[in-house]
């Protein structure tokens, strides 16, 4: 980590928020990974140990150095989600979104969607943000299948969730 990189505060997040992750996506050996605003590559980290072919996209560059550094079997994009294109594979079958307060936005809820991933996990650290991107995941086909709330930031009214989602049956 670089002093002037973006980290969790609390000491106990990255093994918290992972643990939750892997266990809402149940990840198997062989499955294509996702892993958008990646950061440093935490996430990608995790799916990589579990036995995924994993691609991780995130804007910032020198996040993305430290990414191809900490999980050089992943393959990393450094480019905004939302501009990302044809760097997203044509099909995934997990995928994590830690996207910033601001949330994903539509366009990119959409996008993913396409994808047909069985299981997303949604980082948030914003419940308006959220709401309304899960709402919109819900107008495309997916459904949340668990939710976990995180007082990674006591004494503050700031809260991590990690929410689990799967597609809804045709």
């Amino acid at each position: 980590m670089r002093a002037d990189g973006f980290w969790q505060v609390h000491p106990g997040a990255a093994e918290v928020l992972t643990e939750a992750v892997l266990a809402g996506l149940s990840p198997k050996p062989g499955e294509r990974a996702l892993d958008l605003y990646c950061g440093c590559g935490l996430f990608a980290g995790a799916l990589v140990d579990a036995g995924c072919r994993v691609t991780g996209i995130e804007a910032n560059r020198s996040a993305i150095e430290l990414a191809r550094t900490n999980v050089p079997q992943a393959r990393f994009f450094a480019t905004r989600v939302d501009k990302a294109g044809s760097r997203l594979p044509k099909t995934a079958d997990l995928i994590v979104l830690d996207p910033p307060r601001t949330g994903a936005g539509a366009g990119v809820v959409k996008r993913i969607t396409q994808l047909g991933a069985r299981a997303i996990a949604f980082v948030a650290c914003d419940p308006a943000s959220m709401a309304r991107d899960v709402a919109t995941f819900g107008k495309f086909g997916y459904q949340v299948s668990g939710l976990r709330a995180f007082d990674l930031f006591p004494m503050t009214h700031h809260v991590e969730t990690v929410v689990l989602m799967s597609r809804t049956e045709d």
